[in-house]
């Protein structure tokens, strides 16, 4: 199969889940023989194109990843234009795009184009509304989200989903609450939208106890220590103020636990300044932005993965990584975290906002070696057998093949 992938970022441009996903599945569906091309805005450095991972990448010329009002326009023209040339002279068969990156192309008479695909990873739009205001952390950010926030979600984000349930083949979303919530917003997305979970790969993301020494030297903790980690954006949304309260709350019960978190952001002062006024600044250990590449050795290095997100999003990566892994995980159930462990089998779920459910499922797992390797048994397990990337990529071949043939 020829598959053309359009997203407005890869992590050439940013480290985001969009864009970890999307290579995901262009390396894999190229190792399982498929000829894959992933068009995408200008390369920071100036790059024109690149072979990655046995796939190509083209790099659009006067566009940019950051999708402003002034420089969207661009990249909608551009990556029509180039997605039309390829597909009108048989090199491609389909095109997946991610979120909004292919409704241009799928806006052209549907006789005149190649099928399109496009992969939601957000909880539609009161999803992406909710989750922009627990952003909110200032008074400047409450102002900028009741004005141009509020004004760009009217006359741009909902025309922008109303036009992609419109006019694409097939709505793939990254989880089971991505698709319930588009069918609950829009009604006529239904019989068109399907759950594809988002992929990782378990080859790279697997125990390791090599890994593992080398993380804790790396980080600077000992063999003897139990070591929770925390990973994304330091963001109000993320909830890692949460997370330290929880961690804060179990410390002096288990003197031998360490927090390690692995992220930079707008918040990471306010977060040290706040392990000051717990009392834990010695136990916490920042790492600042880690490349993807990365995080194997950070995940090895832990024994407990702490999720305590405030934010409505697809299906987090993070999540699936530290299953993969063999991490217990204990997570906020919002959004997409839902589809990710099985509660008790392989780590917690805690309701949103809650501390103290959040420091008592540290404390249990904290307390509980035998449980702990049980836990850890069934996030790896899981995450083999239902976040692989080989079993996804198959269902999204699969996916295709139906479009393809009309069905």
């Amino acid at each position: 199969m020829r598959i053309c992938l359009l997203t407005t970022s890869t992590t050439a441009h940013q480290m985001g889940g969009t864009e970890v996903q999307a290579e995901i599945l262009a390396a894999e569906a190229a190792r399982q023989g498929h000829d894959v091309l992933i068009i995408t805005t200008a390369h920071p450095k100036g790059l024109k194109a690149e072979e990655r991972n046995g796939y190509r990448v083209i790099y659009l010329d006067g566009t940019s990843h950051t999708m402003s009002r002034r420089t969207a326009p661009d990249w909608w023209r551009a990556s029509a234009e180039r997605t039309e040339a390829l597909c009108a002279s048989g090199n491609m068969d389909v095109v997946w795009a991610a979120n909004f990156s292919g409704l241009s192309y799928a806006a052209l008479p549907r006789a005149a184009r190649r099928p399109v695909i496009s992969i939601v990873q957000g909880l539609a739009v009161r999803g992406e509304i909710a989750s922009n205001f627990g952003r909110v952390s200032t008074p400047g950010e409450l102002l900028y989200f009741l004005t141009r926030y509020a004004a760009q979600t009217l006359f741009y984000y909902i025309p922008r989903f109303r036009a992609m349930v419109r006019d694409s083949d097939l709505l793939i979303g990254v989880s089971n609450e991505t698709v319930a919530a588009l069918e609950k917003e829009f009604p006529e997305s239904r019989g068109k939208s399907v759950a594809i979970l988002n992929p990782v790969d378990t080859e790279v993301f697997r125990p390791d106890p090599r890994l593992r020494a080398e993380g804790r030297g790396k980080i600077g903790f000992s063999p003897k220590n139990s070591v929770v980690l925390m990973s994304g954006v330091l963001h109000k949304q993320k909830g890692v103020h949460l997370g330290l309260e929880a961690f804060a709350a179990v410390c002096r019960e288990f003197p031998g636990a360490r927090l390690a978190i692995a992220g930079e952001g707008p918040e990471r002062a306010r977060l040290q300044e706040l392990c000051l006024d717990l009392g834990i600044s010695g136990k916490v250990a920042f790492r600042g932005l880690v490349p993807n590449a990365e995080m194997p050795l950070y995940y090895n290095a832990a024994d407990i993965f702490l999720n305590p997100t405030l934010r409505l999003e697809g299906l987090p990566l993070v999540l699936l990584e530290a299953m993969s892994c063999g991490l217990p995980c204990v997570t906020s159930r919002i959004g997409g975290t839902g589809s990710s462990i099985e509660d008790g089998k392989s780590g917690y779920f805690t309701e949103p906002g809650n501390t103290r459910e959040l420091s008592a499922k540290l404390r249990i797992l904290l307390a509980g070696n035998e449980l702990r390797a049980g836990l850890s048994a069934g996030a790896r397990t899981r995450a083999v057998e239902v976040f692989d990337k080989r079993r996804v990529l198959k269902e999204y071949i699969s996916a295709s093949r139906r479009v393809m043939d009309g069905q």
